[in-house]
């Protein structure tokens, strides 16, 4: 009788143990996510920047109050205490992205907060060379994993879809939504672009996030974790069965 009451306490902490483990690996399953979304470490860890030859200035990690070159007053963090802005001492073209893995089977749904101030209106030629033709823009792209012919060609170059058009929002935090679901099962770049050489042009970025939602199609997690409780309740009632028999 002892060996069968051992075996049955087993049996159920096993089966417990595989609910777990499976519902870690159906969460991991289904989670894309952005690392360093909002900037917090103080740095640019799980971002690349890339700027054009000969541009002045850069992407900053910031907590805001006053632009890290040109000292222009800026907003705080829309979410948290730090953020990513550009800033400048002159003409200069600026990248910052991050690559998604978006998996089979969930639909995504990626959020973000911005704002572009500058004093003057906005010029967009087509293109995010900083030098050789008027330039003053901010926008936010999702490209093909692996593009980095940011700047010489047309700016649509190795867009797969343009999230934020060429614009300007003066001094004011706005969030934007966009549907990545059309690219699960695949590596995706994230975007964020700005382009400056008629003045000042702060652009910031803030609370990057990824949400995903399972397909219907997908079988429910809950389903096959009920499967498994419904075994290990199985599992214990037969030695329940073998433990009364041997009593008797």
């Amino acid at each position: 009788m002892a060996t069968a009451t051992m075996m049955k306490k087993l049996s159920l902490a096993t089966a417990g143990a595989a609910l777990m483990a499976l519902g870690a690996t159906v969460k991991a399953a289904n989670a894309a996510s952005i690392v360093n979304g909002g900037f917090e470490t103080g740095n640019f860890s799980g971002w690349t920047v890339v700027n054009q030859a000969f541009s002045s200035g850069n992407f900053f990690n910031t907590a805001g109050g006053s632009a890290p070159l040109s000292g222009i007053p800026i907003s705080g963090a829309s979410e948290g205490t730090r953020y990513a802005v550009t800033d400048q001492g002159g003409g200069g073209s600026h990248v910052l992205f991050q690559d998604i893995f978006l998996e089979a089977g969930s639909q995504y749904q990626l959020s973000f907060d911005w704002f572009a101030q500058t004093s003057i209106p906005l010029f967009n030629p087509e293109t995010m060379n900083a030098f050789g033709v008027v330039n003053q823009q901010f926008r936010v792209d999702i490209v093909s994993a692996g593009f980095s012919d940011w700047f010489d060609n047309s700016s649509s170059a190795g867009v797969l879809a343009n999230i934020l058009a060429p614009t300007v929002s003066p001094d004011r935090w706005t969030s934007t939504t966009f549907d990545l679901s059309a690219w699960a099962g695949q590596t995706v770049r994230l975007a964020f672009r700005e382009v400056d050489n008629q003045n000042f042009f702060q652009a910031g970025v803030d609370n990057v996030k990824i949400s995903s939602t399972p397909n219907q199609a997908v079988p429910e997690p809950a389903s096959t974790l009920g499967l498994l409780a419904l075994g290990a309740m199985g599992v214990g009632s037969t030695l329940k069965r073998k433990e009364q028999k041997n009593a008797g």
